[in-house]
């Protein structure tokens, strides 16, 4: 008798503990699906500016993704989406010595906020414009026309630009990805440390200077300086040359593609790699160099130069 109500009890206690793990587990997983749930972004806010209010734009966000959209009017716009809805995240605005400065308001660190931002630009703006983010994607896809300056920096975010003319664009990056088709400008200049970087029909005085990256780029018209002091290679192709074009790539293959009837003097010297042309016939050539002129009347200069890569160009 004694043993079976001792067995009774242990069977309570049994069922007890059952029922106490599963109350448990029921509230773990309420909490864990509470906070792995996300909620979706929605417009929290939205700022307007007269275009004829400033000369220069200026965004600076942190980790934003930022959109460059067609604006209506003459009024810039501003509208940001969260995840969640709080007045202390909303952008803060400054006008000093003719510059609109957006900056992002107290945003938490927390993972599970999300955010992005839409930047209306109306085609009767004429200044310029200038956007930073430090990890999010910066895009334009829209025809921006701007006779000033277009400067787009970020640290390991990915920029992607088409359909733009502007007087001068500056672009810098550290480790982010770098896109850009149908540009026209007067000066690119891109700076970057190991962004990989590709370019497809820009018109004007191209800048490159990188460490690591690779870059490659077509249907270029123009001119240009490339520049990779690491292991960076240099991949371009040009459809039409209006000035000098000079390229270095440390470590990394060099390889140019040059329309099929230009003229120009060329240099080509490497430490440990090789050179290939497809005129080679017409060149003075050593082990590591390579000089001569291609055409009649030559008024382009074209140098390359590499350390421990090679070196290849065709027509």
């Amino acid at each position: 008798m004694v043993q079976l109500i001792i067995e009774g009890r242990f069977i309570i206690i049994m069922k007890r503990t059952l029922l106490s793990f599963a109350c448990a587990g029921i509230l773990l997983t309420g909490i864990f699906t509470g906070c792995g749930s996300q909620k979706q972004m929605t417009l929290v806010n939205t700022l307007t500016f007269g275009v004829g209010d400033f000369q220069s734009l200026r965004l600076d966000y942190d980790a934003d993704d930022i959109y460059v959209l067609e604006g209506d009017h003459d009024k810039v716009t501003l509208k940001e989406y969260m995840n969640e809805d709080k007045k202390s995240y909303y952008a803060r605005s400054s006008t000093q010595n003719g510059e609109l400065l957006i900056t992002e308001g107290d945003r938490p660190r927390r993972s599970s906020f999300e955010s992005y931002i839409e930047i209306y630009i109306p085609q009767e703006y004429n200044g310029s414009l200038f956007l930073h983010s430090t990890s999010g994607t910066i895009k334009s896809d829209v025809a921006l026309n701007l006779p000033g300056d277009f400067g787009v920096d970020t640290t390991s975010g990915v920029i992607h630009l088409s359909n733009t003319k502007v007087s001068n664009l500056m672009i810098s990056s550290t480790n982010g990805e770098l896109s850009f088709e149908n540009v026209d400008a007067e000066e690119v200049n891109i700076k970057t440390t190991n962004a990989a970087a590709s370019m497809n029909q820009i018109n004007g005085i191209i800048s490159y200077q990188s460490k690591g990256g690779k870059l490659t780029a077509t249907e270029l018209r123009g001119s240009g300086s490339f520049h990779a002091s690491g292991d960076g290679s240099i991949n371009i192709s040009f459809t039409d040359v209006t000035g000098d074009i000079t390229a270095f790539s440390k470590n990394g293959r060099l390889t140019l593609m040059l329309p099929s009837q230009l003229a120009f003097k060329f240099s080509a010297i490497t430490k440990e790699g090789s050179i290939k042309t497809s005129f080679a016939d017409q060149l003075a050539s050593k082990d590591h160099s390579a000089a001569g002129t291609i055409g009649n009347s030559p008024e382009i200069t074209i140098d390359l130069e590499t350390r421990n890569g090679d070196i290849e160009v065709s027509m």
